[in-house]
């Protein structure tokens, strides 16, 4: 049943891509192309935006199908498409990144013509990232807290919690003692006065009322109004609670836990990933017995045809050239442009020759017509288009009924190795004829010779052919020597990791960084066409959205990776056209608690990378003076043969900072910025990464605007392909920020009327600052006396107090800096934005 119903999805998918191939992706059909020529910049973006939301939208069922199917060959054929369509869904949203000229898109007018909710835009990730390497993933961990603790390098505390672990002295955890104790003195005391209290008001109770007769009596009597006033109160409740119940208002009677569906959703899930464990091995074993059965069974026939044509093209070559060909045959040299140039001027005579010269018109300033070249086709519209045809193909029309479990096809898999044995056949055939052609080349020789010796006639010598003039070798770029040497990649990875360059990532997700969806952002982004100050700030789901796109989804991914346009810059290009970037930099500006390490957390969690720390602080002391090079050098080394790679720089602003910083002190934060600069170019680079290596380069910085010099803020920029912002939080994001930390920490019951008046008053504060309010105040000692005294919200006012709000002229920097780096801001005058941020980074100092 399960197959049948992923299969239908799969098949809904691929339906559905279809049509938008054929109906309304601008770069599938000639007549699309049309259409969005001849439309404005409005309808564009309408269109574009339309396409990028039907591409999330199949993302979302291709991605659930490839997770829920067993067969290994439908698997396979799942992933290609959707690995095209994530690629595709990067182009797309760079056409609508190019229109509007900014990082962020607004869609909700978009959702609103659709008729569909929010939650439509969040860009899934794929789960395969990290259960296709999970075994991996666990040794790996195992391997890193047995390096740490050989370092003696402490683990980091939990996420949320403020100050880490706690420090205590003797003098300290003595005086904690000696006070809990004389509480306890105290409570004990207290409960033996109470005690001789009762007793004595109890005796004077009896005395009043002249003997003990009496009180068995009224000892019944209260016994019986207790009683009935409990079966009262028990009736009227569960009479509540059906009621609630008939209405749809109560929740659902905690299940027990063996039918508990959750429960129960993970069993299925692990049984299913065994299933799907257990057929991709069998998959495989087949492959390898089914390309000897296909190579025993149709080698020989295969053999026997390939010897018929071949020796049926060299006895014709015989008779044509009358000697036997070389085998194998030589490839042909690819002419020269002075080759090309000499048959143009042949073929076209005297017209020809006066041909201008681009180059030569150039040098004379002559305006020579350039023609323009039309852009490259999308890469993975042609992927897209493929995959189509494949499952048309192969699935289509194919009846799975009958293969219940849900394993692999024989007749597919002959169909997949049968090039593999073709070539294997092919190889042999060609040394079989080689010495084939050998012999009888001996033979024909011989002939000749025997002929010579009779008194032959000599033929007269042919003219000799002229030899094709070569091409220029292009030399090789030099590379600088590789400091490491002949080192291992584990020797390396444990220097690094006693270093503590290499660190543990935080369990964190995407899905922890909670923010509300932003419902007016199209009506705010026409007030910025007007006055760019009035750009509104990216909610916390776009930002989560944007690194999902251009951080997890390129490294995940090596299709990705290798096509998507996040790979690559004009940067160094002379002409403008992009080029291959290594490293697809990404910075993350906002003030201090906003997120920046969480997300950088959360990347290498949801891609499985290993985490690279290069941020100065952490760097200072280590890898002293030229050594920086080595440092550099071993990282990225690193980070290639270990692939998925995070290198995580913190402070990045201090490093693009040229020149030396008075009064400072250790070493100078800006002392691996050549090497950094350097590693985007793979031909002056250094050497190591290249642009299909997943590895991704991540800055964040709370002080952007602390680069004062306009080509270190020039550098700054053009280093990273994208520029994002965390912002505060707006007021419903710190609704909903509230109340999730609360209910995380095992609190379900609370004023929400409370809750709102604290997310008014927590304005400026950033999402840092809130969680660590929330942690401290909802300790583990606080959540188990929930049921002796309920939480109230004012505990979290004298916490929130304590921390400190972002000031307003910070924020006001930080803005003003992002819109100078946004090209919808600086069409009238980009320098005249860059101005406050400098100014307002001086207040702050």
């Amino acid at each position: 049943m399960a197959s049948m119903t992923f299969d239908l999805q799969w098949k809904e998918s691929m339906v559905e891509l279809l049509d938008q191939l054929e109906l309304w992706d601008p770069d599938s059909t000639d007549q699309a192309k049309e259409a969005v020529a001849t439309a404005d910049k409005a309808e564009q973006f309408q269109q574009y935006a339309t396409l990028y939301i039907r591409y999330l939208q199949i993302f979302r069922k291709l991605e659930e199908s490839y997770d829920q199917t067993v067969h290994p060959q439908k698997r396979m054929d799942v992933r290609k498409t959707l690995e095209g369509v994530m690629g595709r869904l990067l182009e797309v949203k760079e056409k609508l990144i190019a229109l509007k000229e900014v990082n962020f898109v607004n869609l909700d007018d978009v959702l609103v013509d659709l008729k569909l909710t929010p939650d439509v835009l969040e860009v899934p990730v794929p789960k395969f990232f990290l259960e296709d390497q999970a075994h991996l993933l666990a040794e790996r961990e195992k391997y890193l807290e047995v390096l740490l603790k050989e370092a003696g390098i402490q683990p980091k505390p939990p996420p949320g919690a403020a100050g880490g672990f706690d420090t205590m002295t003797l003098e300290s955890a003595i005086r904690v003692v000696q006070l809990n104790e004389r509480g306890r003195q105290g409570r004990a005391r207290a409960k033996f006065m109470k005690e001789i209290r009762w007793n004595e008001d109890r005796e004077r109770r009896l005395l009043a009322q002249g003997g003990e007769g009496t009180e068995p009596e009224q000892a019944a009597l209260f016994v019986q109004r207790r009683w009935r006033g409990y079966l009262s109160r028990r009736a009227t409740v569960a009479m509540r609670a059906e009621e609630l119940v008939f209405i749809s208002m109560a929740p659902s009677e905690p299940k027990p836990l063996e039918k508990d569906p959750k429960v129960k959703e993970l069993e299925i899930k692990k049984r299913r990933k065994l299933i799907q464990a257990q057929h991709e091995q069998e998959y495989r074993d087949d492959l390898v017995k089914q390309k000897d059965e296909v190579y025993e069974t149709e080698g020989p026939d295969m053999r026997e045809e390939m010897m018929d044509q071949l020796r049926d093209w060299y006895i014709k070559y015989r008779e044509r050239e009358g000697e036997f060909p070389s085998f194998p045959p030589d490839e042909e040299e690819e002419p020269t442009a002075e080759e090309l140039a000499a048959a143009a001027a042949a073929a076209g005579g005297k017209d020809a020759k006066k041909a201008p010269d681009a180059k030569k018109d150039a040098k004379k300033g002559k305006d020579a017509p350039v023609e323009e070249v039309p852009p490259p086709p999308a890469y993975f519209v042609d992927a897209l288009q493929d995959s189509f045809q494949e499952w048309t193909d192969k699935w289509q029309h194919r009846d799975d009924a009958h293969n219940f479990a849900q394993k692999h096809d024989v007749a597919l898999v002959k169909q997949m190795v049968r090039p593999d044995v073709e070539l294997k056949v092919r190889a042999e055939v060609n040394a079989a004829i080689e010495k084939e052609l050998n012999n009888l080349r001996e033979a024909y020789e011989r002939d000749l010779k025997a002929k010579k010796a009779k008194g032959a006639k000599k033929g007269k010598k042919g003219k000799k052919g002229k030899k094709g003039k070569k091409g220029k070798k292009v030399k090789p770029p030099k590379r600088p020597k590789d400091p490491t040497g002949d080192k291992p990649i584990e020797v390396l990875y444990r220097q690094l990791v006693f270093e503590g360059i290499c660190q543990k990532v935080d369990k964190v997700h995407l899905k922890d960084m909670i923010g509300s969806f932003e419902f007016l952002g199209a009506a705010r982004d026409k007030l910025a066409e007007a006055d760019s100050t009035k750009l509104p700030d990216p909610s916390i789901a776009q930002v989560v959205g944007a690194v999902t796109e251009f951080c997890v989804l390129p490294i995940g991914s090596q299709a990705v990776k290798n096509h998507a346009p996040l790979n690559m810059s004009t940067i160094g290009s002379k002409d403008g056209t992009p080029k291959p970037k290594c490293g697809t930099p990404v910075l993350i500006v906002g003030a201090p608690g906003t997120g920046k390490k969480m997300l950088v957390n959360a990347v290498c969690n949801e891609t499985g990378a290993n985490l690279f720390n290069l941020t100065p602080s952490n760097t200072d002391g280590k890898y002293p003076g030229k050594k920086a090079y080595d440092m550099v050098h071993t990282v990225f080394k690193v980070a290639k043969a270990l692939a998925p790679s995070v290198v995580w720089i913190d402070e990045v602003d201090a490093v693009f900072k040229s020149g030396k910083v008075k009064g400072a002190t250790g070493e100078p934060p800006n002392r691996i910025m050549k090497q950094l600069t350097a590693v985007l170019s793979p031909k002056k680079g250094l050497g190591v990464l290249d642009p299909e290596d997943r590895v991704l380069i991540i800055g964040t910085s709370s002080t952007p605007y602390a680069t004062e010099k306009a080509k270190d803020v020039q550098a700054f920029k053009d280093f990273f392909s994208k520029i994002l912002m965390a912002p505060l939080p707006t007021y419903s994001s710190r609704l909903m920020l509230w109340c999730g930390l609360i209910e995380k920490h095992g609190v379900k019951q609370y004023d929400f009327d409370e809750i709102q008046t604290l997310a008014t008053v927590s304005a400026f504060y950033s999402t840092g600052s809130i969680a660590a309010v929330v942690a401290n105040t909802l300790t583990q000692r606080r959540v188990e006396r929930l049921a002796r005294k309920p939480f109230q919200v004012s505990e979290l006012l004298g916490p929130l107090a304590k921390q400190e709000p972002i000031a307003q002229p910070t924020d006001q920097a930080l803005r003003a800096w992002y819109h100078g780096t946004v090209p919808a801001c600086n069409k009238g005058g980009g320098e005249a934005e860059a101005a406050p941020a400098k100014d307002a980074g001086k207040k702050k100092k």
